[in-house]
């Protein structure tokens, strides 16, 4: 049976499920040899004593700090966790399907709380939310990694199946451990789809009921190309699925044999100058794989991931941002300072943030000591390569002169004569509208049409409801781009495009048909831009971005993308 969803990543891959819940923190299902099973449920029952014990320590402190009410509760949840009519059906599931503690524990846990939510008694009916708590605190005795799986179970060559991925999760993976991704959730332009697309593995998001139907017994199907996944592919399907995979090895060595150094342009010579978006610094090795000239953005959030709560210090932020510029040079680096909060829910916060909250440039500045230290790092750090500083979130000129304040005062107590280049990401409209003022303040723009379409067309990217209105080439967001390249142009500064809509081929055409000569993209993306440009002179590409620039919906924008593409994606 083939589960439709949406691809992110193209190729074919076949392996093993590896599958996570990443609702309410990880939950990996992995499994477990025959003659591992009943040390698996010695291991729960200890877990769930040491869990209990904790349960009633709890409760006895808390009956004398706050009072009965929330003692009783810690009680009850205390008799729960070592109840034999838990466990045992946890016991069960570990015998009958060969798997983790970790997993039979939290499946039971919600097939419980799906039952008791259906009563008509309303008492029985919030009995599954403790049933669920107490499930949280068994396994959190179950292992010391707060990821929930051990790394070294996976087998090489697993897909991972789940059903979400946040940034915060990717950081504890190990892109080399698999060979694809499927997702439950997410869309082409969710955050989801942009981390599955940065691993460089064939990827497809957004396939409903994958995580019922998938199985670890046998091989699965994921087929990038077409946004398929088979959870129980025949051995016919198999067969012809590993012979797409061999012949896309070999297509992949062949290309590794080419002068990958060579310059990027147009057909008639314009020259491009393509670079990757980076999350993780193991990245790199797709930075190399497809010769990209340089990371045109590094979202250094994962430092922050990695760092838990406390933020990481000046000196282990250097050390990456060394190792980065070390490795891309003579290219440059672009680092984009914390850009946490807003939807993404990543970072220390003051409080609960929409994706029109305290984020990017306006935390930095509402917490200086933060930025202070990330600006020392690249300082410190900007002796390597050819570092350039990017600012998210500019609203005003003066958000960009008080950053330029402290990157020249942390200058002088560094003892360093020259800063690196200070640019601005052009990623909402009042940027867009003040490009000009900006142009002013700043070294260089980088343009995020991420999050400048979503802002000018009001459909949030993550929101399944509205995704038929979030259009990145729609037309009102062509014209607000035009309008920030001519910008740069009028004060003769760089400008750059780092979001999606740059690693889309017809889109990478359209940018460079409005002037722009930066693109930067997933690596993965990089050979399918570079074709398109290749095929096209640079006075093509031109005509082709007045047309999208004079329509007047996306309709008529993506009708020219099927004339010029042939309706490939």
């Amino acid at each position: 049976m083939a589960l439709r969803g949406e691809s992110v990543s193209g190729g074919i891959a076949v392996g093993r499920a590896v599958m996570l819940r990443t609702r309410h923190g990880w939950v990996a299902r992995l499994p477990i040899l025959p003659e591992n099973v009943e040390s698996e449920c010695a291991r729960l029952r200890a877990a769930a004593a040491r869990g209990s014990a904790k349960l009633s320590a709890l409760a006895e402190e808390s009956a004398a700090a706050i009072g009965g009410d929330l003692a009783s509760i810690l009680s009850a949840h205390a008799m729960i966790a070592i109840d034999p009519t838990f466990l045992k059906p946890v016991e069960r599931r570990i015998r009958r399907e060969q798997i983790n503690a970790e997993w039979a524990l939290r499946a039971t846990a919600e097939e419980i709380r799906e039952r008791l939510a259906g009563s008509s008694d309303p008492v029985f009916s919030a009995r599954g939310e403790d049933i669920l708590e107490v499930a949280r605190s068994i396994a959190s005795e179950l292992s010391e990694n707060p990821q929930g799986f051990d790394k070294d179970a996976i087998e090489p060559g697993a897909i991972l199946v789940a059903d979400d991925l946040s940034p915060a999760q990717a950081v504890g993976l190990d892109p080399e451990q698999f060979a694809g991704i499927a997702l439950e959730r997410g869309g082409v332009h969710s955050h989801a789809a942009i981390i599955a697309r940065s691993f460089g593995l064939p990827a497809v998001v957004g396939v409903a009921g994958l995580l019922d139907l998938a199985g670890r017994r046998r091989p699965m199907i994921v087929d990038g190309d077409r946004g398929v996944v088979e959870p129980a592919p025949s051995r016919p399907q198999l067969r012809r699925a590993l012979e797409r995979v061999s012949q896309n090895r070999e297509r992949e060595a062949a290309a590794s044999r080419v002068d990958r150094r060579r310059v990027r342009s147009t057909s008639d010579g314009t020259r491009i100058a393509v670079r990757a978006n980076v999350e993780l610094p193991a990245e790199l090795k797709a930075v190399e794989r497809f010769a990209a000239e340089g990371i045109g953005l590094f979202r250094s959030e994962f430092l922050y991931l990695a760092a838990g709560e406390r933020p990481p210090t000046a000196a282990d932020q250097e050390a990456v941002y060394a190792g980065l510029l070390t490795a891309c040079r003579p290219h440059p680096v672009v680092v984009r300072t914390y850009d946490l909060g807003g939807e993404k829910g990543w970072g220390p916060r003051d409080r609960e943030a929409s994706a029109l909250g305290l984020r990017g440039i306006r935390h930095s500045l509402a917490h200086p000591e933060l930025f202070r230290d990330q600006l020392r790092a690249l300082l410190r750090a900007s002796g390597k390569g050819a570092l350039r500083i990017l600012l998210p979130m500019v609203s005003s000129p003066a958000e960009v002169t008080v950053a330029r304040r402290y990157l020249a005062e942390l200058a002088a107590e560094e003892h360093l004569t020259e800063t690196p280049p200070l640019g601005v990401m052009i990623e909402i409209p009042a940027a867009a509208v003040l490009a000009a003022e900006l142009a002013a303040v700043s070294d260089f723009f980088s343009i995020g049409t991420n999050d400048l379409a979503q802002y000018v067309l009001a459909a949030e990217r993550t929101d399944a409801s509205v995704a038929a209105y979030y259009q990145p080439a729609a037309p009102a967001v062509l014209r607000m781009i035009k309008w920030t390249i001519d910008a740069a142009k009028e004060k003769d500064i760089p400008i750059a495009v780092c979001g999606e809509l740059a690693g889309d081929p017809f889109g990478a055409g359209l940018l460079a048909g409005m002037g722009v000569r930066d693109l930067s993209m997933s690596p993965v993306l990089i050979p399918r831009v570079e074709e398109f440009l290749a095929a096209h002179a640079c006075s093509e590409l031109e005509t082709l971005a007045a047309e999208a620039l004079a329509c007047s919906c996306a309709e008529g924008v993506r009708s020219l993308s099927d004339r010029w593409t042939g309706g490939k994606r």
